[in-house]
């Protein structure tokens, strides 16, 4: 069963404090199995666009082809124009496959203007936008999505960390009535994903780790927690691989 990790950065974060390496994105993959990741820049990085850490992105990629896949992540408060131009570099000229909202990191309600700007552009350049939640609310919670589902109904949203345990059942809730939703389930406990797919079917939940040193606990988690062999397939590998296009 190959496994594709739906949410992954590299590079250093002013706001969490956090620091990845490609060395340590790759090294972490290889010793635990992941085939493919899809890695994005820090919510934190410095300066605002993250041009160098998109083209550090687009270099590992070409170091690793059909292993490592862009997302873009830009704080849309530095100006419409300059975040779209950037936002339309990484899509169109890095082939990236899709376009990250942070709410928390850049302080962004998702259906705010600069929020609903995003979901736009998403969906004019045909490519999926993954929202965090969770942590952070009121902007992080899963149910700020809605205006955005319902405006963009072809438009793919990827709920990150599915409401991070303490939203994870509006996570649910939400993504129940709306099925251009799509929940990445990383720091959510495994018996809550196992429930989510057993609500929602297993291609609308995805494997994500977040950061390295989370991969393992990812990894166990949902087989302790009695996912069965068809859910973990898709999972790990056919719900993320469908929802950004990726073939493995």
């Amino acid at each position: 069963m190959k496994i594709l990790d739906a949410h992954s950065h590299i590079g250093k974060c002013r706001v969490f404090d956090l620091n990845v390496t490609e060395e340590d994105l790759i090294k972490n993959m290889d010793a635990k199995g992941i085939d493919a990741a899809v890695v994005l820049p820090f919510p934190g990085a410095d300066p605002q666009p993250p041009v160098d850490v998109h083209n550090r992105i687009a270099n590992l990629a070409k170091k690793h082809p059909s292993r490592i896949f862009g997302m873009a992540n830009v704080n849309p408060h530095i100006g419409k124009d300059v975040w779209k131009k950037e936002v339309n570099r990484c899509i169109k000229d890095l082939k990236f496959v899709g376009i990250k909202l942070h709410t928390i990191g850049h302080a962004i309600l998702p259906n705010s203007a600069d929020g609903m700007m995003i979901f736009e552009t998403a969906n004019s350049l045909n490519v999926p936008v993954m929202v965090h939640t969770g942590l952070g609310i009121p902007p992080a919670l899963p149910g700020m999505v809605i205006p955005a589902a319902k405006k963009f109904p072809n438009l793919k949203i990827i709920l990150a960390h599915a409401g991070f345990n303490i939203a994870t059942g509006e996570a649910v809730t939400v993504a129940s009535v709306f099925k251009n939703i799509y929940l990445e389930c990383s720091w959510c406990m495994g018996g809550d994903i196992v429930w989510a797919m057993n609500e929602l079917g297993p291609e609308r939940v995805m494997f994500g780790t977040d950061l390295p040193n989370n991969t393992q606990t990812e990894l166990v988690k949902i087989k302790e927690a009695g996912a069965t062999s068809e859910q973990l397939e898709w999972y790990f590998n056919k719900t993320g691989s469908k929802v950004f296009n990726i073939k493995l």
